[in-house]
């Protein structure tokens, strides 16, 4: 018997509402051989497992304040968690959980370094 090792995802969930934002990153995701899943709502931990997503991003370091006991939870996974947000909310963000922050303004160079320095991210 062959085991194989687990496919890899190619999901990136994005939580939170924000239609232009959430449009040039579906964009950008695409470009990049990704599919976006949007919620608006803050998902449950079985909804994110079923999803299996390669990224998670929160669209804003308020959302990813709002939900540190999701935030906590997610840490513990090999799953690298992103926040859109500016350049004064970058250190608030990493103490959230943030493992990189997409800066506004957001070009596609910089969502694509993001990705391609996360493939490497392993958490402890």
């Amino acid at each position: 018997m062959v085991i194989l090792p687990p496919k890899k995802s190619s999901t990136i969930l994005l939580i939170g509402s924000d239609a232009a934002l959430g449009y040039l990153l579906n964009r950008y995701a695409e470009r990049s051989g990704y599919q976006l899943v949007v919620n608006e709502k803050i998902l449950s931990v079985t909804e994110i497992t079923t999803i299996n997503p390669a990224v998670i991003i929160f669209l804003s370091t308020e959302l990813l304040e709002t939900t540190q006991s999701l935030v906590r939870w997610l840490t513990g996974l090999d799953t690298p968690i992103l926040v859109c947000s500016s350049v004064a909310d970058e250190a608030r963000s990493r103490e959230l959980g943030a493992d990189y922050c997409l800066l506004h303004p957001l070009i596609y160079d910089d969502f694509q370094a993001a990705l391609t320095n996360l493939s490497t991210l392993k958490r402890p």
